[in-house]
């Protein structure tokens, strides 16, 4: 089973994924004894490829996401340790 089979979520497998839908329309009955197999595999092959560039790329986002969310946290830490600060100062005086 592939996942769902739309051009603008695998545009580099659209070729395959017409050449599959093709073939399995020109066979209706051979396709169940292997005839379109050798297209399905390669359509796996490519569907499996486009899901690790999309998936390296969301990576490098998320990073990116957490880099961002942890400086503000940092920041967030350093105002409170400085109001801390300066509360004990002026509970000193």
């Amino acid at each position: 089973m592939h996942p769902q089979l739309a051009d603008h979520l695998n545009p580099g497998c659209v070729d395959l994924v017409n050449r599959l839908m093709n073939c399995h329309a020109d066979h209706r009955f051979a396709k169940f004894f292997g005839k379109c197999n050798a297209l399905s595999e390669a359509l796996n092959a490519c569907l499996g490829a486009e899901f690790e560039v999309r998936r390296k790329k969301q990576l490098i986002e998320a990073r990116a996401r957490r880099t961002k969310v942890q400086e503000k946290w940092d920041r967030l830490k350093e105002d409170d340790r400085q109001q801390a600060e300066f509360e004990r100062m002026q509970k000193a005086q």
